[in-house]
């Protein structure tokens, strides 16, 4: 039975990017009485699996996962997606099997290895920390044998690290890097390996964008990319150019970079044209944060026949006007968006006209949070057959008033988003009389209206009342007293999420 175990082990690997080894190891372990092992190999390659494919469900899910998790538990997913209640599932049940059997599943790692090994991926460990390099001699073997596939968390990834690395022969078991503060000198060191072309992914946290631009740029092996994920204090338009303009680069499928708040950057129209001329056909997500993007760069890219895979889009913290929101809301090349985020751009001034004549298409989530939507912004959108198929709009933090929820529920009609986020506005007691009012409103899983000041008690306990939100799964509303009670009776996360 011993060699049968390690000939398995041994297959998964040789072959760590196939499930197939996996799901044969999980058979083998349901037949040698280890049924519980066996489910958590199954639960996270299915989940792997669907998050590969990087679909509608999976936006959503991850998502949520980043910035709400409650809202993966407090919402009626089966009412909304199957796709995200089979995720959400088979996470529960991963976390509760882990919960359960970590200390027999987790590899034993004598101290004198002086290393961290957490994350599961796919039902086996993968994420490795050095503390120190001194004894990595020692461990080297016992790595091979424990780690099918390994992601490399470094900070300050130097040359030396990497010619360690290659010199213990670990090079070609890591197929992801997360690194952070000064890493380019090992980033190029790896790059000029052919072992860089098992690499995946890259996540970055720097201070210098523009040398791992350059570093990534002049690597030869770094060919297998799928997933590249740069924050720095500032994205410059030179980094995002060097980048864009890597042809090694075009295999990726997500494209993150993200610069901060205090510095929005500079990229220009040039900057998209050479994104646009880039040929990334590939790309299923895309961040952009706070790097200074306005209306003329982003009409060049909703104009961009490659971006038809694209399923999330975050443009979070730029200098996006109406002008700018409507081209990509009325983009043919865009109709399989499923996420697109618009938080923190100045989006008012929507053209109703355009919007009104938009064709309907994939979106599931839209986000303007703080985004100085007026009323008529939101009577476009709400009236846009673009939006008919949102299982999530987020207009909170827009000083928004009655008039506003007027404006949506009349524009929306006889259909509903299930969530539906109006917090930090200005909405009073008679706003939230319009959303009891509302039939459609029957099909809203979740709606938030936390830090709405104007909203007294009369108007909590109009929603609570109204028939019309008898299947909301939660209502966040600031509230105490009487209606603070009926909501802890009520719902399951009464403080919202």
């Amino acid at each position: 039975m011993s060699s049968d175990r390690d000939a398995l082990l041994a297959a998964i690997r040789a072959n760590s990017e196939d499930d197939t080894p996996r799901l044969v190891f999980a058979d083998w372990l349901d037949e040698n009485g280890d049924s519980a092992r066996a489910e958590f190999i199954r639960s996270q390659c299915e989940f792997a699996r669907i998050a590969a494919e990087d679909g509608d469900s999976y936006a959503m899910y991850a998502f949520l996962r980043d910035r709400y998790s409650v809202g993966l538990t407090a919402t009626d997913w089966p009412r909304i997606d199957s796709g995200v209640h089979r995720l959400v599932t088979l996470a529960k049940q991963s976390e509760e099997l882990l919960r359960q059997h970590e200390n027999r599943w987790a590899p034993k790692i004598p101290k004198k290895y002086v290393l961290r090994i957490d994350e599961f991926d796919r039902g086996f460990p993968r994420r490795v920390q050095f503390n120190s390099l001194q004894n990595l001699p020692k461990v080297v073997d016992w790595i091979r044998t424990t780690l099918p596939a390994v992601t490399l968390n470094a900070d300050r990834l130097t040359g030396r690290v990497v010619e360690q690395l290659a010199d213990a022969g670990l090079l070609d078991r890591i197929d992801s890097l997360e690194l952070m503060n000064e890493s380019a000198s090992g980033l190029r060191e790896f790059g000029n390996r052919p072992e860089a072309a098992r690499v995946r992914t890259i996540k970055a946290q720097l201070n210098d964008a523009e040398e791992v631009a350059s570093t990534l740029a002049d690597s030869p092996h770094f060919t297998g990319l799928q997933t590249l994920d740069i924050s720095a204090p500032h994205i410059s338009a030179t980094a995002a150019e060097t980048l864009f303009r890597t042809k090694s680069l075009r295999t990726l499928r997500r494209l993150h970079l993200c610069g901060s708040e205090s510095w929005r950057g500079n990229w220009t129209t040039d900057t998209a044209r050479t994104l646009a001329a880039g040929q990334f056909s590939n790309l299923t997500s895309v961040r952009f944060e706070y790097v200074g993007l306005r209306d003329d760069a982003v009409e060049i890219l909703a104009a961009c026949p490659d971006f038809t895979r694209l399923r999330t889009l975050d443009l979070t913290g730029n200098h996006i006007t109406g002008r700018g929101v409507t081209n990509l809301l009325c983009s043919p090349h865009f109709a399989s968006l499923v996420n697109l985020r618009l938080d923190q751009n100045p989006c008012n001034g929507l053209d109703a006209e355009r919007l009104a004549v938009a064709h309907p298409a994939a979106l599931r989530m839209l986000h303007f949070h703080g985004s100085r939507l007026r009323t008529a912004d939101v009577r476009a959108l709400a009236r846009s057959p673009r939006v008919r198929a949102l299982w999530y709009l987020d207009i909170d933090a827009n000083n928004l008033g009655t008039t506003a929820v007027r404006a949506l529920v009349r524009g929306l009609g006889t259909w509903c988003p299930p969530i539906l986020w109006l917090a930090y506005n200005r909405i009073d007691d008679r706003g939230a009389a319009v959303l009891a009012k509302w039939k459609a409103a029957s099909a809203l899983s979740a709606l938030h209206l936390k830090y709405n000041p104007p909203m007294t008690e009369t108007g909590v306990r109009t929603l609570l009342d109204s028939p019309n939100l008898a299947n909301l799964s939660a209502l966040c509303v600031s509230a105490s007293g009487e209606a603070e009670a009926r909501l802890r009776e009520r719902f399951k996360h009464p403080d919202g999420y």
